[in-house]
């Protein structure tokens, strides 16, 4: 009898609590909407993009040192790193123009944890980090898979 009063009482609080929910969500259908994760047009949290690649990156950025580059800006912790980046930034760029990897690869676009990544292949991967749930662990249970997961999400979603 208790069970079924709960259920009562959830199901008459659905209609309330539906709006409430998707007032919370905001649905990005392509990955050209980056800036959600980028609202204030700094791209990475403020991370210097080039440090990932270095020894103990990644690395805080300063305002003062930056590059304005695909309509974001990016901030470096040293002048010599935003001068590597000036000279090839295809090569720091995060994949996924920065979406997390793990939920590309399941159909999904999500804003990472700009301090949870991955260098594989000398490429720039980031990752979700919520609760329990790490994304760089997941996919470091089968990278190859979910990499081509991944791919093709990121062109159905317009990448």
């Amino acid at each position: 009898m208790k069970k079924a009063m709960n259920r009562i009482v959830l199901l008459m609080m659905l209609p309330w609590l539906a709006p409430q929910v998707s007032a919370q969500t905001e649905e990005v259908t392509s990955v050209h909407e980056r800036a959600i994760c980028a609202p204030d047009g700094v791209a990475l949290g403020g991370y210097d993009v080039v440090s990932y690649h270095q020894t103990g990156g990644p690395k805080a950025g300063l305002a003062g040192i930056t590059v304005n580059h695909g309509g974001l800006i990016y901030q470096f912790s040293s002048a010599e790193n935003q001068t590597a980046f000036t000279a090839n930034p295809e090569g720091y760029l995060p994949t996924y123009m920065g979406w997390c990897s793990t939920n590309l690869a399941m159909g999904r676009l999500a804003c990472p944890d700009f301090s949870n990544f991955k260098i594989e292949n000398g490429k720039l991967l980031l990752f979700e980090h919520a609760g329990f749930t790490n994304g760089r662990d997941i996919w470091n249970t089968n990278p190859e898979t979910h990499k081509q997961q991944a791919d093709q999400n990121f062109k159905r979603f317009g990448g």
